[in-house]
């Protein structure tokens, strides 16, 4: 097994050295869930102590994220930006049109705020409404 490694600064220690990839499973909490189970990254350094990414520290948080939204069956950001992209919608458009504010909508589409179920039915309906009708308000769409 090829073990991954990587030199980083690290601003903590104010040195720089060799760091192994660790790969953990943990159950971990994410709103009024406490039992979801998801693979983390970490680095470990040579005392053993573990570090999330230097270069991305958000990482392991945007992959709880992702459990929850599949757990309960809410869209991905992915899923929500391709919504509003095939609509023809800025983000400040669909904020507009959904109700919700446009941060909180770019917030989602980038995996920093999980939505509501609340908003989750929002883009839901939106999309069923989209496939059926091939158009959201008067954003008339050609692709039907």
């Amino acid at each position: 097994m090829n073990v991954e490694k990587k030199e980083f600064y690290n601003p903590e220690k104010e040195i720089t050295e060799l760091y192994e990839k660790k790969l953990l499973v943990e159950k971990i909490k994410v709103k009024d869930m406490d039992d979801l189970v998801v693979l983390h990254y970490y680095w470990q350094d040579s005392d053993g102590e573990l570090w999330n990414n230097f270069d991305d520290p958000m990482e392991n948080v945007r992959n709880d994220f992702s459990a929850y939204r599949s757990r309960v069956g809410f869209m991905q950001p992915w899923e929500l930006k391709k919504l509003r992209e095939d609509i023809k919608m800025t983000v400040r458009e669909f904020g507009d049109w959904t109700g919700l504010g446009y941060g909180t909508i770019s917030k989602i589409e980038n995996n920093q705020k999980i939505q509501t179920k609340y908003q989750d039915r929002i883009f839901q309906l939106t999309r069923e409404k989209f496939d059926a009708t091939g158009f959201i308000s008067d954003k008339e769409i050609s692709n039907h």
